[in-house]
């Protein structure tokens, strides 16, 4: 423990009272963070309150929501573990009882969301990072398409590597489609470091808080273009990161059908039309012979844009 600090009792005190009815389940990721400041830390970024509705993807032994629970904010765990999900039953009866926790035992990446969330807090297992970052961005993109209240803040503690990925840390060397596809509708920053000794038991790994804040880059660029068929080129293109971006436009990205206004045919017309001007001057001179992480965000936008155009035009 810390000094004897209450915060760190109640943390320590959680963990272990799940530990006594066995161990960590290291093929569901269980490294359990027992240290209260970083808990609390992550609490404050999210800036959630007794008006927020808050997601938070394995709770495991509660500890992260005893902290949200603390804001009187609305939580909903999801958990798979049923192990966990007795022990959140017995440590957090009064909440789930009164309804400020709604506890969903199940894969949260297949499991519905509700539909008023405000925030996601977590500390997810780190082999499903990816996929739940996606999900949050398909749940925030259906939320503005159907008019309804939005998610306002994602605090999330990852491995520290794939932290440095999503927020394309190291510029070329970091950048491609999860730090691009994500930057689209999200500002995500570095928070702090977590060392292994923070876990029980220990990860082989560093972590990091990440915070991700809403925007929406195109409309902040003026850009008007639709963001599945960015993700999809970007998708695309880096499946095959060392060919130039003239023989990866060629091919055909992968359920393009299911971008609006595009199909296997359109997209062979269009980029067709695109890469026989030498002179298109969208970007910089001869981008068509430049490798996938050469394109700046922006740029990818400025792309999907140009694409967008020659596919109406076609059309009409």
């Amino acid at each position: 423990m810390s000094g004897g600090e209450p915060d760190a009792e109640v943390v320590h005190e959680l963990v272990d009272l799940l530990l006594d009815h066995g161990r960590a389940d290291k093929e569901l990721g269980q490294h359990f963070l027992i240290n209260a400041k970083t808990l609390k830390k992550t609490v404050q970024l999210s800036q959630v309150d007794s008006t927020s509705h808050v997601l938070e993807v394995g709770p495991g032994p509660g500890t992260l929501t005893h902290f949200l629970l603390e804001t009187g904010a609305q939580v909903t765990a999801i958990e798979i573990d049923e192990r966990a999900i007795a022990h959140l039953h017995r440590v957090h009866g009064e909440a789930i009882e009164s309804g400020q926790l709604n506890l969903i035992e199940g894969d949260a990446l297949r499991v519905a969301w509700p539909d008023d969330l405000t925030a996601v807090v977590s500390n997810p297992p780190y082999q499903i990072s990816s996929p739940l970052i996606a999900k949050i961005d398909h749940w925030q993109e259906n939320a503005r398409r159907d008019g309804r209240g939005r998610i306002s803040a994602v605090i999330l503690l990852l491995q520290d590597e794939f932290a440095s990925r999503l927020a394309m840390e190291f510029g070329l060397a970091s950048r491609g489609p999860l730090g691009i596809n994500t930057a689209l509708n999200w500002q995500v920053e570095l928070e702090m470091k977590v060392p292994p000794h923070f876990f029980s038991p220990h990860p082989e790994v560093n972590s990091r808080v990440v915070s991700m804040f809403p925007h929406d880059l195109g409309e902040e660029l003026e850009i008007v273009v639709e963001s599945r068929l960015v993700k999809r080129m970007v998708d695309h293109a880096f499946a095959e990161r060392r060919k130039k971006l003239r023989n990866r436009l060629k091919g055909i990205p992968r359920k393009i059908e299911r971008v609006p206004n595009w199909n296997r045919k359109r997209w062979q017309a269009s980029t067709k039309i695109l890469l026989s001007d030498e002179n298109n001057d969208i970007l910089e001179l001869g981008w068509q012979d430049f490798r996938p992480e050469d394109l700046e965000v922006e740029e990818w936008l400025i792309l999907a844009e140009k694409l967008e155009q020659i596919n109406e035009e076609l059309g009409e």
